[in-house]
């Protein structure tokens, strides 16, 4: 299992996230998340988990991929 990002300090980078492909920046530390609704996303084990529900928000959720389908949108990953 990869070591989390360190979740202590602000968010430095933030980049928009293109459903269905694995973050290109590697786990993040949360997703911020302009339209609420599930998602389905890769947690830091690999493990795929479905209809996730995120805030319109911030939402301290780390993982490595958001896949495809799910009702969230305008959603950016966090570093």
């Amino acid at each position: 299992m990869p070591a989390p990002p360190n979740s202590v300090a602000p968010s430095g980078i933030y980049v928009p996230v293109t459903k269905g492909t694995a973050l290109a920046s590697g786990p993040c530390r949360g997703l911020w998340v302009g339209t609420a609704g599930t998602a389905n996303l890769v947690d830091y084990d690999g493990i795929t988990r479905s209809n996730v529900p995120l805030f319109q928000g911030l939402n301290p959720l780390g993982c490595t991929a958001v896949n495809s389908g799910g009702t969230a949108a305008d959603i950016w990953a966090l570093y």
